[in-house]
Order: C-alpha cells, then structure tokens, then sequence
C-alpha cells in the first residue's frame, strides 16, 4: 500500500488559502490527508472536508498560534507515513507530492527527501531554489523550504520538532536538528511554486524581505548550533588533513579512502568533495574528477575558488596548462 503523506498547512485564512488548498486536490497522489491549523485563532472558518478525493482535517485554535506553534501543531494532528507543509500562500503543481514519494525510491535509508523549488515574484519572474544536501553548508544557510521536502514520522519520534522561541528561521532549525539523525536525499524535480515576495515573516524577499529582523534570528540559529557546526568542521579538516598528505606522497588510493570516509559522515561535504577531484585527476581518473567537482560546485555554488577547480578540470587546449595538483586544492577548507 502507499504511504499515507500528510500536508500540513499553516493557515493564517488569507484568500489565498483557496488556492493553496485547490493545489492539494489537484495532487496526482491517490493517499493524502491535508491538516489545516488555524494559526490565526478562534476566527479561522470551518475549511472543507475534503479537497478533491482527500481528506481535510482541521485543527482549531482559541487563540493565535506562532510560526512554530502551528508547525508543532500540525506535526501532532498528522497521521501520515510521511510528512510536508505547505503555507497558505504558496502552491503545489500535481505531481508535486507523487515526486517526493517516488524520490523516496532512490533514499535509501534518508528519513528527509526534497526537491527544488520555482520562487515566483511579483514581477512575474521566476527562479529555481534550491541545491543537493551538505550538514556543513546548512549550518551556514538554509536552502530547503518546507514545501520542498518530505520527512518521516521516525525523525518527529527521534525528537526533531520546530523551536517555538524562534519566530522566523524555525524551519531552518528544524532541518539542522533533522540532520542530526539522518542525512538527506535531493532530486531536482522542480514541482513547489514559493511565491517569495507573500507573507510577513520577513525572511523571503521584496517586500517580506527584513533584514535585521532576518539577522536577529540568523544569529541565534547560529549560537545555538556552534558547538555542532565546530565539531564537525574540527573532524573535517583533520580527516583532509591527513589525506593531503597521502596525496603529496602519491598515496592516492589511501587518499581517496580517507576523503570518502569524510563524505561519510559529512554528506557531500564540498571541501572533501574539492579534494577527492583533485586526487583523481591525480591517478589519471579526470571524468571522475570533473563530476566530483561539478558536484561540490553545486552544494556551495557560490564558492569562486571551487569554481575554478571545476575550469582547471575541463578539457583545454593543446599546450595549454592542465588542471591543479592535489597539494593546490588547500585553499577551501571549511572556515
């Protein structure tokens, strides 16, 4: 049997709400139950029972709930398999939730799987959102929305729940305490339309765009995590260390090795992934290289010196220098 997905909507009961739940009915997912908090309180109309051929539950509040709040609320009126959310604001396309399902096909043991988004603006303009998953880069920033991602019910059991002191940025935590648990499986299906500039929360853009209030609480995410964060990148930079120095003493194979063993406990980490490239163009493997590059490039795009590993890689021509030596990729160590 499928698994039953759960699609938690925080509903501030905007006019937009309509269309956000027409977008659930219009789902091409035969088991869905859509559970809508009523994050503004006691004034939240009754919404349908059921959106298309699923079922709407619906969860009443006295009072208004937080950010936060009416996510811990729907994560305790869920009943699914599997969990995602999606604001009152924003839409799916059909084969949104069938996407994330099926990517559950090719996760492995992951208990977080997540897809890219369309951020639509006011102007009318469009911009894919999102990139494949690394610990290290989401201490950093947060590049998954909640509507891009399908979670287990496992991780809430694990204790991964949304911190109601923090009024913005709690899905940003919440990714950080999944990450703890679990590592993350990408797709880049493109199926959740963010529309950025809607809302106040003041961490999207335009005119939700705040940026003090954004930093605020930006820096607490930080604090809170820092003793994780400098752990990890203590534990990278030793394991690099030591496999630079294989590859100096052309010990490529136990350079390769260790720097897989990094990639083991930090999923895609873009300074391993940097340096694993460099040591197999060192043995001669330069396809490899170049994918393995290409793939660090696209976890930390906006890295310059990544980028012109990725170009020393590509084929150049006759009499032209070829590409860095495994001693030279040093440079972009997690900081």
């Amino acid at each position: 049997m499928l698994p039953l997905v759960s699609i938690v909507v925080r509903s501030m009961a905007r006019a937009s709400l309509h269309e956000a739940l027409a977008s659930i009915g219009m789902q091409d997912y035969a088991r869905i139950e859509a559970v809508v908090v009523a994050a503004c309180g006691a004034a939240h109309p009754l919404p349908p029972g059921t959106i298309g051929e699923h079922r709407v539950r619906f969860v009443a509040g006295e009072s208004p709930r937080s950010r936060p709040q009416a996510a811990n609320a729907g994560l305790d009126a869920a009943t699914g398999d599997w969990i995602t959310f999606l604001d009152d604001d924003d839409v799916l396309l059909p084969a949104h939730v069938s996407g994330l399902v099926d990517a559950l096909g090719h996760a492995g043991t992951c208990n977080v799987v997540y897809t890219l988004a369309r951020a639509r603006f006011t102007d009318g303009t469009t911009q894919p959102v999102g990139r494949p998953f690394a610990p290290i880069e989401l201490f950093e920033r947060n590049f998954i929305h909640l509507s891009m991602s399908l979670f287990s019910r496992e991780i809430v059991a694990r204790g991964c729940r949304f911190d109601e002191s923090l009024d913005i940025l709690e899905d940003w935590d919440f990714f950080i305490q999944c990450a703890q648990h679990t590592h993350f499986h990408f797709e880049p299906r493109q199926t959740f339309e963010w529309h950025a500039e809607a809302g106040d929360s003041g961490a999207g853009a335009g005119v939700n765009q705040h940026d003090a209030r954004f930093a605020a609480f930006r820096d607490r995410i930080y604090a809170k995590w820092a003793p994780r964060h400098d752990a990890l990148v203590e534990r990278v930079r030793g394991g690099l260390q030591r496999a630079a120095e294989l590859a100096k003493a052309h010990d490529f194979a136990g350079a390769e090795a260790i720097c897989r063993e990094v990639l083991g406990f930090s999923q895609n980490d873009p300074f391993a992934l940097n340096l694993l490239a460099m040591v197999q163009r060192a043995a001669g493997r330069v396809d490899d290289a170049r994918k393995t590059q290409a793939l660090a490039c696209a976890v930390r795009p906006h890295d310059a010196s990544l980028a012109r590993n990725l170009a020393l890689l590509n084929p150049a021509p006759a009499g032209a220098m070829t590409g860095p030596k495994p001693g030279g990729a040093s440079h972009a160590q997690p900081t």
